[in-house]
C-alpha cells in the first residue's frame, strides 16, 4: 500500500509538482483532432491542472495556449477565431497559434509594440487522430509514442473517449488490474454462462490468480496466471508505459492491437482514450447467450457536451 505522502506525489499533476513536471516531459494528447474546426469556436481545455484554450486557425493549424489574454487577462475562450488568429474580445489583440501577437488595433500605429507581446503557448503536432502538445521545458521535445495501434491507417483504428471523475492513476490502475475482472465484470457469471471456447472462462473458474511483474525501460509489465485446461496455464498480460499509457489484458496475442491513454486533466479528473483495431477477429466480451460482459459493451451513452472546463465526453447513466 502507498503511504499518503507517496500517493500525493503520484497523483498531483499541477505545475511545479514532481509528477506534473515528469508528465510535461512527454507529448500529451490534448484532444481529438476532430474536436477543432478551422475558424471554429475556441475550446476550453483543462490539462495537467492548467486552464488552456485550443483552436484551429484559417489554415488548419492548431494552437494551444493559456486561456487568459496577456493584456488584461480576459479569457480568450470568448475570442473571435478569424483570419489566421484568435482575437481577444476585450481590446482586439490578436494571437497566432504560436502565441505571437499579430495585431494590436486599440494602439496607434506609431506606438504599436505587438512584437514584444507573446501569449503562453505550447508546441503542437497532430497524429493518429489526436492533437498532441508538449508542455515541458526542453527546446527539442522527445519523440511521439510509436505504439502499433497508433501507427495503423485511420480507417482501421477506432477511438472511444470519456471523462472520468478520478485521478489519472486510479483510472490507469483499473485498466491493467486483472483481479477486479473476476468480481466487477463477471462476479455474477458462472462457468456454464461462458462459451467453452472463450478464455474468459478461466477468470470465472479461478478469481484469485498468481502474479509475476517485471520492470522495463518503458514502464512495467505483469502477468496474472492460473490453471486452465490440463497441462496448460491461462495468462493475462498487461503493460504500463510512461507516462500514462496502458495495454489492457483483454485479448488474444494475434489481434490484440489496442491501448488506453489516461490523460490527467487535473488532480481529480481524467480524460481516457481507448484505441482499438477495427479488424479484430476474435471478440471476447460476450457471454454464451450473446450478452455483453457487464461493463465491456462497446457502445456508451454520453451527456450533452457543455463549454465548461469539465463539460466534454461525460458518460451518461
Amino acid at each position: 500500500m502507498l503511504t499518503e505522502a507517496a500517493n500525493e506525489m503520484l497523483t498531483r499533476v499541477g505545475p511545479g509538482t514532481p509528477m506534473g513536471n515528469l508528465m510535461r516531459e512527454y507529448w500529451i494528447p490534448a484532444c481529438l483532432s476532430s474536436e477543432l474546426k478551422a475558424d471554429g469556436e475556441p475550446m476550453r481545455l483543462m490539462l495537467l491542472g492548467e486552464q488552456l484554450i485550443a483552436f484551429r486557425d484559417t489554415d488548419g493549424k492548431v494552437g494551444i495556449m493559456e486561456h487568459r489574454c496577456p493584456h488584461r487577462c480576459a479569457s480568450l475562450f470568448f475570442g473571435r477565431n478569424e483570419e489566421g488568429g484568435l482575437r481577444c474580445i476585450y481590446h482586439g489583440w490578436k494571437f497566432d497559434v504560436e502565441g505571437n501577437c499579430v495585431d494590436m488595433p486599440n494602439v496607434p500605429a506609431a506606438q504599436d509594440f505587438k512584437h514584444r507581446i507573446k501569449a503562453k503557448a505550447y508546441k503542437v503536432v497532430e497524429r493518429s487522430g489526436f492533437v498532441w502538445t508538449y508542455m515541458g521545458k526542453r527546446e527539442q521535445p522527445p519523440e511521439l509514442p510509436s505504439i502499433e495501434i497508433m501507427m495503423l491507417p485511420e480507417e482501421e483504428r477506432m477511438t472511444r473517449v470519456h471523462m472520468r471523475e478520478c485521478n489519472w492513476f486510479q483510472s490507469l490502475e483499473g485498466d491493467i488490474d486483472t483481479s477486479h475482472f473476476g468480481f466487477l465484470h463477471v462476479g455474477g457469471v458462472e462457468m456454464e454462462d461462458v462459451s467453452p471456447s472463450d478464455m474468459n472462462r478461466w477468470a470465472v473458474a479461478d478469481r484469485a490468480p498468481d502474479y509475476k511483474a517485471t520492470e522495463t525501460d518503458w514502464g512495467t509489465m505483469y502477468a496474472a496466471y492460473r490453471p486452465a485446461d490440463p497441462g496448460s496455464v491461462y495468462y493475462r498480460f498487461a503493460h504500463f508505459m510512461f507516462p500514462f499509457i496502458t495495454l489492457t489484458p483483454n485479448g488474444y496475442f494475434e489481434d490484440q492491437l489496442a491501448c488506453t491513454l489516461n490523460v490527467p486533466m487535473d488532480d481529480t479528473h481524467t480524460m481516457t482514450y481507448n484505441l482499438g483495431w477495427k479488424k479484430k477477429t476474435r471478440p471476447l466480451e460476450t457471454l454464451k447467450n450473446g450478452d455483453w460482459i457487464p461493463g465491456l459493451q462497446p457502445q456508451v451513452e454520453y451527456l450533452p457536451n457543455t463549454t465548461d472546463w469539465f463539460g466534454r465526453h461525460r458518460l451518461g447513466t
